[in-house]
């Protein structure tokens, strides 16, 4: 994905082009402004300097090609307004035309929560802006722009409103809200702040996940990103005196305010976004940085000697010193046997490297000749000058062989040292992402414990699972589908044993069944051997396949499966497919409990000898298909069913034509009902065809009203 960011050098910058490139995406960098660093590091950061006026601005939009375009502009982290921000609006303007015939291109700003000013309560994304200075005006301005650029070219295009936004360093002389903090406190100035005024400072790298998260779900409209732990402007500037260790007794508040909180509601329901640093936590643990600026003082140059020159004359002084040596000690016995002009040679081999080795070799060979009282051009003959010539290729050998070995080995401490360096490196960015990523799981552990996603949801789920009813039980498990996972397209199906054919038993809409009422398998093999294993089946929509095929076991035997059509791209993930094989597993045992239950009462439930339901439990099953109806999850009817010969034998018969999800009972009078879940009145008809085959008619019928006699009475 290719992303343009219009914006300054800035931590927000810096975090968001650092998430977006771990990601594996594009980001160009444009700024009006000059890159302040290296030239190396704007290759890194890709950074264009751009002029809103004249054509390279189009040129270079038009040769990248963005898939988003992210603008912030230059004064986006400031929280006082200064006359130069409108030169941002021109910007904005500049880039929407440019944009206007780029349909294809979807377009972030990132405005500020100033936009509704000092509104009362909570601030959604649908109350009406009203700005109460020149700074939220600026958005105002900015968002209204937007709005006209995207009706009337149809742009598509998103909003993202920040509240106070800060980062890990504070520096002196920056405009953000922290650093002017900073810089006030230890000024000992007026609180730009009121001390019972609440503030929801969010952290630049909780903003670049939840712009990440917007481009991710292609999100459009208006959004609030503001941070979740508020803080008072009394408690802010303690924790910045604490911090910088300066008093802030001594400091005049303004008069107190009411300042409305931001609402980010509908950011963390559609994104799952959340925010996770504390602007508390961090200034009382001290992990907020303040960068002075350091004193300039104007250092006077020295005129130095450039370090070659400076060499080239430590080795001479050097070889004076050693000749000096070797000349004197010449007529000594014992001294004159010392090579002091080859120690030499090591020596500067060893300290001074190649380059100044190979003038100490010519020295050192200059003089041997000299104190032999030999010319190099009267060496006519190998054998009368051996030992000069040896002597001479000794200085040589030794001289370049050493400083060639301590030049290797110079350079290859070198490399263990910034090996060593980069790993130092390495470790404190690994430090630095495992502290955030305990500080995740631990913001994650609280809100598990207090969020109402957390355990109190598990907890609700679990308890409409626990009961006694299986029919029940698949009924609820529709809507837990649905909630989990954000579709309307769930279904469940009753698994009869040897046979490829599955019965809908309830379904959100029309939509959620694959086939009708009916489900053949056997197009299906892949499908029906999960079914057959009880394992989750991941469709293949391209083929006509639903999304997920769950199946339910008891005794390693399916019994029922819950069929997902589709589902959104937001719930394609390991988590909701993780999250899905937990809930197979509560569902196993809730439908293996309701099950044995049904089989250990069941001489209570139906007449002796068959299935046939006593007229409480008949009762009871009628309710709850009542309840499915009225709930528009499947619809039912109840027949009444007549004929001759022994009640046994017409419930043989009549179970016989029944499908596996209808079940059969009687009245207080012994008159025998089937009771048809997932069947209208209007499809009985092929029922009483086939109980017609064997003697018997079907009639539709209210529960239990009609009573008239048959041969089946003494029951």
């Amino acid at each position: 994905m290719k992303t343009v960011y219009i914006g300054t050098k800035d931590q927000l910058a810096e975090a968001f082009i650092e998430r977006m490139n771990k990601e594996g995406n594009d980001v160009y960098f444009l700024s009006t402004g000059d890159f302040p660093g290296r030239i190396a590091e704007r290759w890194k950061y890709r950074f264009y300097k751009i002029s809103p006026h004249g054509g390279s601005y189009r040129k270079t939009l038009q040769s990248i090609r963005p898939d988003w375009v992210v603008f912030a502009g230059t004064f986006f982290m400031d929280c006082v307004y200064q006359e130069e921000e409108d030169a941002d609006v021109t910007l904005l303007t500049r880039t929407l035309q440019i944009l206007s015939d780029k349909k294809e291109v979807r377009f972030l700003l990132l405005s500020s929560a100033e936009v509704y000013g000092n509104a009362d309560g909570n601030a959604d994304e649908r109350r009406a802006v009203m700005p109460a200075g020149e700074r939220g005006m600026r958005f105002v301005r900015e968002e209204q722009l937007l709005e006209i650029y995207g009706r009337q070219y149809g742009l598509s295009w998103t909003v993202l409103r920040v509240s106070s936004l800060y980062a890990d360093r504070a520096k002196e002389g920056a405009a953000d809200f922290l650093s002017r903090g900073f810089a006030e406190v230890a000024a000992g100035k007026k609180g730009t702040v009121l001390p019972d005024d609440t503030w929801q400072p969010l952290h630049v790298s909780d903003l670049v996940d939840a712009v990440k998260r917007i481009m991710d779900a292609d999100k459009q409209g208006i959004y609030n990103a503001a941070g979740s732990f508020e803080i008072s402007g009394k408690r802010l500037y303690e924790l910045i005196g604490q911090s910088l260790g300066i008093s802030t007794e001594k400091i005049q508040w303004e008069e107190t305010a009411n300042r409305g909180r931001v609402d980010n509601g509908r950011l963390k329901r559609e994104t799952e976004w959340t925010d996770f640093h504390r602007l508390e936590d961090q200034l009382a643990d001290g992990r907020i940085l303040y960068e002075r600026k350091a004193a300039k003082s104007k250092r006077k140059r020295k005129a130095g000697i450039p370090a070659g020159v400076r060499r080239t004359l430590e080795n001479i002084v050097v070889f004076a010193a050693f000749f000096a040596v070797h000349s004197i000690s010449a007529p000594h016995s014992l001294f004159s046997q010392i090579e002091w002009l080859t120690i030499y040679v090591i020596l500067i081999s060893v300290f001074l490297g190649i380059r100044q080795s190979a003038l100490a070799v010519i020295l050192a060979s200059g003089a041997y000749l000299f104190s032999q009282d030999l010319n190099i051009l009267n060496m006519t003959n190998f054998y009368s000058y051996a030992g000069s010539v040896l002597k001479i290729m000794e200085f040589v050998f030794l001289g370049l062989v050493v400083s060639y070995v301590t030049d290797m080995l110079r350079e290859e401490v070198r490399d263990t040292r910034r090996e060593l360096a980069m790993r130092d490196e390495e470790y404190e960015e690994l430090k630095a992402i495992n502290d955030e990523n305990v500080l995740i799981k631990n913001e994650y552990e609280e809100r598990i414990l207090d969020s109402k996603y957390g355990f109190p949801k598990l907890y609700r789920v679990v308890s409409r699972l626990m009961v006694e009813q299986p029919e029940r039980i698949f009924m609820e498990i529709v809507h837990i589908v649905s909630e989990m996972v954000h579709t309307e397209t769930v279904a469940v199906y009753r698994v009869k044993e040897g046979s490829p054919y599955l019965r809908l038993l309830n379904a959100l809409n029309e939509e959620s069944a694959q086939e009708g009422k009916s489900w053949n398998l056997s197009a299906y093999p892949k499908i029906r051997e999960c079914v057959r294993a009880g394992e989750l089946y991941q469709g293949d929509v391209w083929k006509g396949e639903p999304a997920i095929v769950l199946p339910i076991l008891y005794q390693n035997n399916s019994v029922a499966v819950i069929l997902i059509r589709t589902l959104p791209y937001t719930s394609q993930t390991l988590y909701y497919v993780n999250l899905l094989k937990t809930l197979s597993l509560l569902l196993r045992e809730a439908v293996a409990r309701a099950l044995d239950h049904e089989e250990l009462v069941r001489e209570e439930t139906c007449l002796q000898g068959t299935d046939v339901m006593k007229p409480g439990p008949f009762r009871d099953n009628l309710l709850l298909a009542k309840e499915r109806a009225e709930k528009k999850l499947a619809e039912y009817c109840v027949v009444r069913i007549t004929g001759q010969g022994s009640f046994e034998e017409a419930c043989r018969k009549a179970a016989d034509q029944l499908r596996a999800t209808d079940c059969l009972g009687v009245d207080e009078d012994g008159c025998l009902y089937a009771l048809l879940n997932n069947t209208g009145a209007q499809d009985v008809e092929h029922l009483q065809k086939r109980l017609a085959e064997h003697g018997m008619t079907a009639e539709v019928t209210a529960v239990f009203e009609d009573s008239e006699e048959t041969e089946w009475k003494e029951f």
